[in-house]
């Protein structure tokens, strides 16, 4: 039973008690006086009782809300506020910033990962005039979606117009576009040359996990192309913001009128870096965005060259280092990015750019969860909630 019942029943007895009857004033006769006093007491009790009762079940929801409030905060999400941080809508002189959101990979839940990236990039940067391109797969929603690493099995997966439907939804005035291309094509044309064999460098990867390394990469490529293509008003202080289509944004991206990238310099998150750089999240200046949309060519380089001498090292690397402990796409990436002498910066706060990993079944990546301390039996519709996007 909630407050407003325990309300109605406090008011039910302050009308007794004006009428000069309930518990505040109870009534004698002559020929029950004795009746009456016995009873007295054990009504109190009920009524004390039945209080307690509705106290303790409040309580324990509370406790409850609290719980998921004390995991949610370990992100200092309570500092965090819910819109923009300044009412301006444009910069001091009187312009906009510029800035590209690339969106890549499998959507999944796509719904709450949109709104959690308008929310907590777009609508809080609203002097910032940003423009939005997403690459998805055209074919990969037309059969029941199974990855056994992620515990995902017989999915079905949005289509592209299920894609666009959410997009045209929640864009409000912002260039929002979508292009797609076929999976298996690219496997075909692109992916002949990778050979189960390549696994045998890398830490605990499977041929499917390293496949899906170059399927998410030639997302990526497509979708920065894409917009490369058809940008509106891009120039050389644009700012490149590359994200993916299946991850929920816990904290905020602030782009101050301030915020000035060369043209190499890039911001990586710092945490999940696993002896390379984050993979997940990137905000980048042109140069910078261009070579970080071209990833998938430097790990096929890199591939070929271990491939023909496992125990080649870059030039930078220290030759003590284990070879098993920097074979992942983060090293890959980290390969790519140094080796194209770009300004590499990983964001100071540990956790920052909060990112965690969806699953087909409304599932947070578990290993997500405990980077961020978030009670492992949390699901994506709580998390919205928590960050006021739930619907």
């Amino acid at each position: 039973m909630g407050p407003d019942c325990l309300l109605s029943i406090m008011i039910m007895n302050t009308n007794q008690r004006q009428s000069g009857r309930g518990l505040g004033r109870p009534q004698f006769h002559s020929n029950s006086t004795l009746t009456q006093l016995v009873k007295l007491p054990l009504k109190i009790g009920l009524v004390l009782a039945f209080y307690y009762s509705i106290a303790a079940s409040i309580s324990l929801h509370n406790k409850a809300s609290r719980n998921l409030d004390k995991y949610i905060n370990n992100l200092h999400l309570s500092q965090l506020p819910p819109s923009p941080p300044v009412s301006a809508d444009v910069c001091a002189n009187g312009k906009k910033k510029m800035a590209v959101l690339i969106l890549f990979g499998v959507p999944k839940h796509f719904s709450f990962v949109w709104r959690a990236y308008v929310h907590n990039i777009i609508a809080r940067n609203p002097w910032v005039k940003f423009e939005v391109y997403m690459h998805m797969y055209s074919d990969l929603h037309q059969k029941p979606f199974s990855n056994s690493k992620n515990g995902e099995h017989n999915s079905t997966l949005d289509s592209p117009d299920d894609i666009r439907a959410i997009l045209d939804n929640d864009k409000g005035d912002i260039p929002v576009m979508l292009t797609t291309s076929s999976q298996s094509m690219f496997e075909e044309s692109d992916l002949s040359w990778l050979q189960q064999s390549d696994t045998s460098i890398f830490e605990d990867y499977s041929f499917q996990t390293l496949k899906n390394v170059f399927r998410q990469g030639n997302s990526l490529r497509e979708a920065f192309f894409y917009g490369q293509k058809h940008s509106i008003k891009s120039n050389d202080d644009t700012v490149y913001i590359f994200a993916r289509s299946d991850t929920f944004l816990m904290s905020p991206v602030d782009i101050p009128c301030s915020f000035n990238l060369g043209n190499t310099d890039i911001i990586t998150p710092r945490w999940t870096s696993a002896w390379g750089y984050n993979d997940r999240f990137a905000v980048a200046g042109p140069d910078a965005a261009n070579v970080y949309a071209t990833k998938i060519e430097g790990y096929k380089q890199g591939i070929l060259a271990r491939r023909s001498n496992p125990e080649a090292l870059p030039s930078y690397m220290n030759p003590e280092t284990p070879l098993k402990l920097f074979m992942n796409s983060e090293s890959l990436l980290r390969d790519w990015l140094l080796g194209n002498k770009l300004n590499v910066t990983e964001h100071e706060d540990e956790r920052a750019w909060a990112l965690l990993r969806v699953r087909s079944d409304r599932r947070i990546e578990t290993g997500d969860l405990r980077v961020f301390q978030i009670d492992e039996s949390t699901l994506l519709p709580q998390l919205a909630l928590q960050i006021g996007i739930g619907r």
